[in-house]
């Protein structure tokens, strides 16, 4: 009891509280709560490089917490994805997307999402995250740009987009994104061959 007593009117600390998401973990359902927790303490286990302990998820001084509210909630969608946990990790992916953050950590997140729906076969699922990052690259291009040297890498969005738009028979719309991909300065190693792989289809089209 007396224990019971001590952490209802413990000092709210750790990350919850740097982070400031003390109010939103609060409002989560219970099983919710858990599986949060539980992440965090998977990935303070399983990741050599993260730079806390599971004490510190709600205890401690915490000065210099390392993440924003999105990329904290982030990493631990990603744990559940790596465990397995899709539903979770979605779910708890698209609360990250809810909290301030910039254009480059929700295209990193939107990444991650596009990765979930193909590991759950949900083309539908894969084609709404797909459309949600390249409609946002233009808010984080300058930023991924810089993070690459000055280069553009690869960007998972784009390239499954060519593969949907072939896949519905819009070939002059798929070749279409992948030249412009390739005029944008995208690194894009298959250009040649999905090039050609898309004129022999108009060819053979008769378009």
């Amino acid at each position: 009891m007396i224990g019971r007593v001590f952490r209802i009117f413990r000092e709210k600390g750790g990350l919850l509280k740097a982070l400031d998401l003390w109010e939103w973990y609060e409002s989560l359902p219970h099983k919710y709560q858990k599986k949060v927790k539980h992440y965090y303490s998977v990935k303070t286990i399983k990741s050599l490089n993260f730079p806390f302990k599971a004490k510190h998820f709600d205890t401690g001084e915490i000065e210099n917490p390392m993440y924003t509210k999105r990329t904290f909630l982030g990493t631990l969608a990603q744990t559940a994805l790596l465990e397995g946990d899709y539903e979770f990790a979605e779910w708890l992916y698209n609360e990250a997307l809810k909290m301030e953050g910039t254009p480059y950590e929700a295209h990193l997140i939107l990444n991650d999402l596009i990765l979930l729906a193909q590991k759950q076969k949900d083309l539908e699922k894969v084609k709404k995250y797909v459309l949600k990052d390249v409609e946002l690259y233009e808010e984080y291009k300058d930023e991924l740009r810089e993070r690459w040297g000055g280069t553009l890498p690869q960007i998972m969005a784009f390239e499954v987009y060519v593969y949907l738009l072939e896949r519905e028979g819009k070939i002059k719309e798929a070749l279409e994104l992948v030249q412009w991909i390739k005029k944008e300065g995208i690194t894009y190693p298959y250009y040649e061959q999905v090039k050609e792989r898309l004129l022999s289809k108009l060819r053979d089209s008769g378009e």
